[in-house]
């Protein structure tokens, strides 16, 4: 099912498969007026969610890319004599390509520019504990948001990738380019084909832009396009030779597609809730446009303990919104997704974007009961950029909130989710469970694919209840060690303590943790299970890591659930990835952050919510849990 491409700098088209899920299917409908040719695209099936559906479509030989748009007022689609199609008035949602982090050699420039942050290597350049070749995959597994019932879709393979948009946002920002890990100066001495230049590195700035902008260039508003805007490789343009960097993070060019396969669907969101949600219990969909984020303040009490660290804070019906320490950052509900975008303009800083429920949720006190968490949200981790999921509260039940809101907001330090060199989380001192997602590990594990070299991780921590910080002085940069420990197995030996597989039974890896689900334009369902002796995580509806904890360190009488978005030193990220020493383990398998998003991300979530006193889902197999040791 899978076809490795050429170059990406030959061409970005290439075949590719990601097996996605499959459980309805629908007959054709009246297409649209004015669609170009098209072969039939059969074999389309899709997935019905609240709001939206999730849409798998077959391999197309020679698609570059895979689009959908809704047939809605207002949308027209018109032909060139070479038959581009242009779509007008819409929203395209797109599939791009699969993001791993591994090693691609389609990455590696054709031009020796004799600079090492230029000059990629070949995955195997070294030795064979480098990280291997993984060809590039194109994903065949779109999510399409905002569906309403009877909603005809319009469904195409096309030949050439949806261009890159720029980061979408709710305004217009011009962000600098600073990264002075990677460069002083703007302009770089190369030497190409034996001849010295001085070019420039890349633009002084990047954009974050805004519907309005997109929809005036391309016509449409374009969703998860990944097509880059690429450096010239033609030695008789008069701009050569380019740094491969010089349009990092800039829109691509309107290019409309030819479309090579084409089917059209009716379909229908479903209407259910997470299983076992009850009215009573907290949920939200973020169905309702007019709740936007609101500026509720400006401060925290952490901001008091950690100066440098300014926390501006807003409120939703249901939600309180922490911003942290980011160059920018901007909450807002678009097409019933709670979106977050942040950014680092000097490349150097550790920001949070961190979401809570108006309420504290308790902990159960019935050993078969467990305080169960649900959301959806697009996971691309590095070790550098993540979401994940935190459990923080007081003692004491009714002391975790002040009214509404959360009485300190997050301020994770670097080394927070350590159990060795651990900075405070919390200006409270609050007992804290954090599960953080991280990046790719360096052994060979079984239960994986690409020789086994992992993709994601995860560290388990509990920080214990520890004394409150006074002032300044005792909170930023003060370790607290002595009250974190980690819990999971040690599968890679160079990473104590932390899940990279799935465990059977008798402790075995058995297959990947999130290997499979880095995708930053499909959401995937976490359900998270937590007493005070278990955690328990399902993707997807499956099993995946069933953790045993020590009871006497989980001492929360309620918690502040917590969803993170944390983007930490990108210019640091930005060697890391490209990484070329005989040591190292590149990932450019980062398609989308190597040349769209080095500098900023973007998040979405759904469907989230908790349910109190709740029990594990039929078929919970506790063989698999892993001891707390």
């Amino acid at each position: 099912m899978n076809q490795a491409r050429p170059s990406r700098y030959a061409a970005f088209a290439l075949l590719a498969a990601f097996a996605g899920c499959s459980a309805g299917q629908a007959g054709p409908t009246k297409p649209p007026p004015n669609l170009g040719p098209a072969a039939d695209l059969p074999g389309v099936t899709f997935v019905a969610n609240r709001s939206s559906v999730r849409v798998e479509v077959p391999v197309v030989a020679g698609a570059a890319d895979y689009r959908i748009y809704a047939v809605e007022d207002g949308v027209t689609v018109s032909t060139s004599r070479d038959n581009r199609e242009h779509v007008d008035g819409g929203t395209v949602y797109c599939g791009g390509l699969r993001q791993r982090n591994q090693c691609d050699d389609g990455e590696v420039p054709p031009i020796k520019y004799n600079l090492e942050v230029m000059d990629l290597y070949a995955c195997n350049a070294y030795d064979a504990d480098r990280r291997p070749n993984v060809p590039t995959e194109l994903m065949r597994t779109i999510e399409v948001n905002n569906v309403k019932p009877n909603t005809t879709l319009v469904i195409e393979a096309i030949d050439r990738p949806c261009p890159f948009p720029g980061l979408y946002g709710t305004s217009h920002l011009d962000m600098q380019i600073a990264a002075g890990d990677v460069s002083k100066t703007l302009n770089v001495d190369v030497v190409v084909d034996n001849k010295a230049y001085n070019i420039p590195i890349w633009q002084p700035t990047f954009p974050v832009r805004t519907e309005a902008e997109i929809r005036a260039q391309y016509g449409t508003m374009i969703i998860n396009g990944q097509g880059p805007n690429l450096a010239t490789q033609d030695k008789n343009s008069p701009a050569y030779p380019e740094s491969p960097f010089v349009r990092l993070a800039q829109p691509a060019s309107a290019d409309d597609p030819v479309v090579l396969a084409r089917t059209i669907l009716t379909v229908s969101p479903s209407d259910g809730k997470p299983d076992g949600f009850g009215d009573n219990d907290f949920f939200d969909d973020f169905s309702d446009p007019t709740d936007q984020p609101k500026l509720l303040r400006q401060g925290d009490l952490a901001e008091q303990l950690s100066p440098d660290h300014p926390i501006t804070v807003f409120e939703m019906k249901k939600w309180i919104l922490y911003d942290v320490s980011n160059g920018f950052s901007q909450f807002f509900v678009d097409r019933g997704q709670l979106v977050e975008v942040s950014g680092d303009p000097y490349q150097d800083s550790m920001s949070t974007q961190a979401f809570y429920p108006k309420r504290a949720a308790k902990l159960p006190t019935a050993v078969d009961r467990f305080l169960h968490v649900s959301y959806e949200v697009a996971r691309d981790e590095t070790p550098r950029r993540y979401e994940m999921l935190s459990f923080c509260g007081s003692d004491q039940m009714g002391q975790t909130y002040d009214g509404n809101t959360p009485r300190s907001a997050p301020v994770p330090r670097p080394g927070f989710m350590n159990e060795d060199d651990t900075t405070r989380t919390s200006p409270l001192g609050w007992n804290c469970l954090t599960l953080t997602p991280r990046g790719a590990g360096y052994s060979v594990v079984a239960g994986g694919d690409v020789k086994s070299h992992s993709d994601s991780s995860l560290k388990v921590t509990v920080v214990r209840t520890h004394p409150q910080p006074a002032q300044p002085s005792d909170y930023d940069a003060v370790h607290i060690t002595p009250y974190a420990t980690a819990f999971g197995p040690t599968q890679d030996g160079a990473y104590p303590k932390r899940w990279v597989r799935q465990i059977d039974g008798a402790g075995n890896p058995s297959g990947v943790w999130l290997d499979d689900m880095l995708e930053p334009g499909v959401r995937r369902r976490f359900d998270v299970y937590l007493r005070r002796d278990r955690l328990v995580v399902y993707v997807e509806g499956q099993q995946r890591i069933c953790q045993d904890l020590d009871p006497t360190a989980m001492t929360m009488a309620e918690a502040a659930i917590g969803f993170w978005h944390i983007l930490y030193h990108t210019s640091a990220e930005f060697t890391e990835i490209r990484h070329s020493e005989a040591s190292a383990i590149p990932q450019t398998g980062q398609h989308h952050i190597l040349h769209n998003t080095p500098f900023g991300d973007q998040r979405a979530y759904d469907n989230v919510g908790f349910k109190e006193d709740a029990g594990l889902p039929a078929g919970f197999d506790a063989k698999r849990c892993y001891p707390a040791k």
